[in-house]
């Protein structure tokens, strides 16, 4: 995340506490269950953008209902220019000697997958919450890459094609497959039915190539850190 996204992150997460210490109690119940509608969009350096448009469910746990589990699905995608992909299998993340770079001069991927929430509700109007895609399928256009390995003396082409990778799942860390999103955010209750959310966006971008390259991998991953901003609203309330 740049200073600037970074800051004001901050920034936001600071009003929130301030508010927290300024708003009386309200007399408004938490809910045992809600769900709403999602939309979030976030930027990123070098032109790095995201998008969701996501449906999900959440349910309170014990007398409080303030600690929330929840489940979901969510289309997002990924954009970016000059971006550099690396080895993605875990078995060759571990020694700096086997990692190889594809460049990418346009990256585009998408994907649907059922995610995961947790969320801690405050009071009625303010909470904070973890998401993460657990399963799924990614999806885009084919693009040009050019692979870049010093492994690479003239066995393997150094311009090639690179397709998204089409399974995903969440594994933990470099086991991770393919395009997984995941988010940081507070949340501030507009009206009974709307949510404005910010945070932090961790997306997980993976191509595949169209032949094994050095080390038989044929997978590169880019972690991309984003600054996000969303909109929830809940038409069944």
């Amino acid at each position: 995340m740049g200073n600037l996204h970074l800051l004001k992150f901050y920034l936001f997460i600071a009003t929130f506490f301030l508010a927290i210490t300024c708003v009386h109690a309200q007399q408004t119940p938490i809910p045992k269950t809600d769900q709403s509608f999602d939309l979030a969009v976030g930027f990123g350096e070098n032109s790095q953008t995201s998008y969701s448009l996501s449906w999900n469910k959440n349910y309170g746990l014990f007398s409080s209902k303030k600690l929330r589990l929840g489940y979901g699905i969510r289309f997002s995608g990924f954009s970016g220019k000059q971006l550099d992909y690396i080895t993605a299998p875990a078995d060759l993340t571990g020694d700096d000697a086997t990692i190889d770079t594809l460049s990418m001069s346009k990256a585009n991927t998408m994907a649907l997958n059922a995610m995961i929430n947790i969320q801690y509700q405050f009071h009625p109007k303010f909470k904070a919450g973890f998401n993460i895609d657990a399963l799924g399928l990614g999806f885009g256009g084919e693009k040009d890459a050019m692979f870049i390995s010093s492994e690479n003396t003239g066995q393997f082409p150094q311009s090639l094609s690179a397709s998204p990778t089409s399974f995903n799942a969440l594994l933990g860390g470099d086991n991770d497959l393919g395009q997984l999103k995941s988010e940081f955010y507070v949340a501030y209750a507009v009206s009974t039915k709307t949510w404005l959310r910010a945070g932090a966006d961790l997306t997980f971008s993976e191509y595949t190539t169209e032949q094994n390259l050095s080390y038989e991998n044929d997978r590169f991953r880019n972690k991309a850190m984003l600054f996000f901003v969303a909109v929830s609203f809940n038409p069944f309330k």
